[in-house]
């Protein structure tokens, strides 16, 4: 009697200990995804070098202001909040990147879509990134071996987050 009520006690906590992983893979799931999609309203840049007392988020402005000068009276209004990343190390000869964030996406996504190909930005040493979160970034990882290789067979290959697509199918990662 006292094995068979053991027994049970055990398939029973067998049995919560699954559902309590499963909400846990769940809630994962769910964060993750929320973070994802509170990334997509910010942008990063590396290469801006630091000033004593900078004003970053001016900075940033102007950066904007020459990738979208036809929207060059709106973008202060839409660039909400912009930092360095990190903390200063006196010596270092590598600025910290900058994060900033728009409070509309469609401007968002047109200073991407301008940073892609300026020759602003590649004049001043500087590189525009999506701020992607750990989980897209190690997504992109793995898949970047199959877009290098559809590239090179000259296929169109891009990335959107942490998702690839190869001539507009999108691709999953390899297992």
């Amino acid at each position: 009697e006292t094995i068979e009520f053991i027994c049970a006690d055990v398939t029973a906590m067998k049995t919560r200990l699954k559902q309590a992983e499963k909400s846990a893979e769940e809630q994962e799931r769910r964060l993750t995804l929320l973070e994802g999609y509170s990334r997509r309203w910010n942008l990063r840049i590396q290469g801006l070098q630091e000033k004593n007392g900078e004003d970053v988020r001016s900075e940033v402005i102007k950066i904007c202001q020459c990738l979208l000068p036809q929207h060059k009276d709106k973008l202060p209004d839409v660039v909400d909040v912009a930092h360095r990343l990190g903390r200063h190390k006196p010596g270092s000869i590598t600025p910290r990147g900058i994060i900033f964030q728009f409070t509309s996406r469609f401007f968002r996504d047109a200073v991407w879509r301008a940073a892609k190909d300026a020759e602003f930005l590649k004049n001043n040493h500087l590189r525009i990134t999506e701020d992607l979160s750990p989980a897209d970034r190690e997504r992109r990882l793995k898949l970047w071996p199959t877009v290098e290789k559809a590239r090179k067979e000259n296929k169109k290959a891009f990335f959107v987050g942490g998702r690839a697509f190869v001539d507009g199918v999108k691709i999953s990662p390899p297992t």
